[in-house]
């Protein structure tokens, strides 16, 4: 089998189960877990990983709501955010999980998990773009040549084809800001635990926790009743 074939098989792999992006977070953040008796507290240093955290939650955000719901199958969408990166999502995914691992304060988790992550959507990418061209032919090679796969440039940006829709954000997203919230609150807890040998939660990220879950609870009753 040739190399590239091999690459677009172990990419198709990825494409079919994303969740697997979380394992190996998950396994290097349990390896290091005695590293965390040594983490500074810091609130501000804590709240600008949040912030991380938002700029990542904010890309997904502007892509799904000037995105349509229902993307038909012949859409190539090159305008807004697509006019300025090609994978928007991912890079907002990579952001959320940079912020969140900043939380370690170890080196090795962060350049890990950061590799780990350029990889698994560096062989997600190849098999996309194998299935694109493809599909749009030159009109695709021609939008791939003027926007970068991952790095923003807004030398060549294309006003949106359509209006921002907060629903259609909303209803897609919100599991996400849900799992974000708890991802990061609970590595929170993680590092409490081994700084004092007990669970706390400070009161900015216990507020942060109950109101995320209210709104999630709040996002999922109106989806219920179609009206999200």
């Amino acid at each position: 089998m040739l190399l590239k074939e091999l690459l677009l098989e172990v990419g198709d792999f990825c494409f079919e189960n994303k969740s697997l992006q979380y394992l190996p977070y998950i396994l290097v953040i349990l390896v290091e877990l005695e590293r965390f008796k040594d983490v500074n507290e810091s609130v501000p240093f804590e709240v600008f990983c949040f912030l991380v955290v938002i700029f990542g939650v904010f890309v997904r955000f502007i892509t799904i709501g000037f995105r349509p719901q229902k993307i038909k199958s012949d859409t190539l969408i090159t305008s807004g955010i697509y006019s300025v990166v090609r994978n928007p999502l991912y890079l907002g995914n990579f952001f959320i999980f940079f912020g969140i691992t900043l939380l370690s304060q170890s080196c090795e988790i962060i350049v890990t998990n950061s590799l780990l992550m350029i990889i698994f959507y560096f062989l997600i990418v190849l098999k996309e773009e194998d299935v694109l061209v493809k599909k749009f032919g030159r009109k695709y090679v021609d939008w791939a040549n003027s926007v970068s796969c991952f790095v923003p440039s807004f030398k060549n940006y294309v006003k949106p084809d359509m209006r921002f829709s907060f629903k259609n954000a909303i209803s897609h997203e919100h599991d996400v800001w849900f799992l974000v919230v708890v991802s990061f609150v609970g590595l929170e807890i993680i590092r409490g635990y081994f700084e004092v040998n007990k669970f706390f939660l400070i009161s900015v990220w216990a507020i942060l926790l109950s109101v995320a879950t209210l709104f999630w609870i709040v996002c999922k009753i109106l989806k219920f009743k179609k009206i999200l």
